[in-house]
């Protein structure tokens, strides 16, 4: 491979001007850097960024960790984030968990030893040790929902509580008054440490449903372990098999509504003249299901955004760490209808 100094020969310049010019800097003349740039193209050189970040002690790489790739919310994060922070002139590299607390904590220290500018941790889980390595690290990261805001540590919390609230609604509008919750965990997380989005959501949905016992509502929660569409599933038969009374469905996650929809499908139960479902995230796959499903939406574009302004204000020294909130909304599709009889009344 070519190096700097190739470069440097063939244009007639410095390493030093080389240097200037893969890093847009004014100083060097129109006609230079032409020339320089015709030497780069010419060898194919590639700048050693590693290198280069090293000896400046600072990139403009951002870390990304994730607790699931297959997962359709973490992909589309994945992408919001990437665009927000290319538009900030930063490039962002990714690792993943599989929802483990060791992992998490592996991550951000592998992150770290890369030298990453600053860190969004997008988990479900968390190791309360990450906090201290970043603090003593001085690594400014971002959480989404697990983070405890300091100086260079900022929070993103996601409005579960508002979105069910509108879900909930939404079903009672239509007449329903039973709701079934289904929640899932992944088999390598006992159900008595779940995820600390799995609480928030299922928190959520209990505390909203308290508000509408005046007018009737009941509700029930069932949990089952494995992967989204298989865990929506299993927790579909388990609510049949023992006759859970329902006319409704809230899944916890679009993955878990995928397999509520398939196991009603496999019971001869139609959706949305047998029972209503409503999912959770609004996923790209939502509008692609068969009915289409309505879903409670968390804006990946404005977390995007939030999270790259969270990490470049503090990188750049323009603002502290702070707690922000992300509004959630509902996306009306076909797969809740109105209860025209209530097959349980009757």
């Amino acid at each position: 491979m070519a190096s700097i100094y190739d470069v440097a020969k063939i244009a007639g310049v410095s390493t030093a001007t080389v240097s200037a010019v893969v890093n847009n800097q004014d100083k060097v003349e129109a006609k230079t850097r032409r020339r320089v740039l015709s030497a780069i193209k010419k060898l194919h050189y590639q700048p050693n960024l590693y290198a280069r970040n090293l000896a400046r002690g600072s990139t403009r790489l951002l870390g990304l960790i994730i607790s699931d790739i297959v997962n359709p919310f973490f992909g589309e994060v994945t992408q919001a984030i990437k665009q927000a922070a290319a538009a900030r002139g930063y490039e962002v590299s990714l690792s993943s968990t599989q929802f483990s607390e060791q992992e998490l904590m592996l991550a951000v220290k592998r992150m770290i030893g890369m030298r990453v500018a600053a860190l969004a941790i997008m988990t479900s889980e968390m190791n309360t040790q990450v906090l201290e390595v970043l603090r003593s690290s001085r690594t400014p990261a971002v959480f989404e929902d697990v983070g405890t805001v300091g100086e260079t540590i900022s929070n993103i919390r996601i409005d579960y509580e508002g979105g069910i609230f509108k879900a909930v609604k939404y079903l009672v509008d239509l007449g329903h008054k039973r709701i079934l919750f289904i929640q899932t965990h992944p088999d390598s997380v006992p159900e008595q440490n779940r995820l600390f989005s799995i609480n928030l959501r299922t928190m959520a949905f209990q505390k909203v449903v308290n508000q509408f016992k005046a007018q009737g509502i009941k509700s029930e929660i069932v949990s089952f372990p494995g992967p989204g569409p298989k865990a929506g599933e299993q927790a579909i038969y388990k609510a049949l098999d023992h006759s859970a009374k329902f006319t409704a469905v809230i899944a916890i996650a679009d993955p878990v509504a995928l397999g509520v929809l398939h196991g009603l499908h496999k019971r001869g139960i139609q959706v949305p003249d047998g029972v209503s479902v409503v999912g959770f995230d609004n996923s790209y796959i939502c509008e692609y299901l068969n009915p289409p499903l309505t879903s409670v939406d968390i804006p990946r574009d404005k977390l995007g955004q939030m999270v790259a302004d969270c990490l470049v204000s503090n990188v750049e020294g323009e603002v502290a760490g702070r707690e922000l909130v992300l509004e959630t909304d509902l996306v009306l599709r076909m797969s809740a209808c109105r209860l025209i009889e209530d097959p349980i009344a009757t």
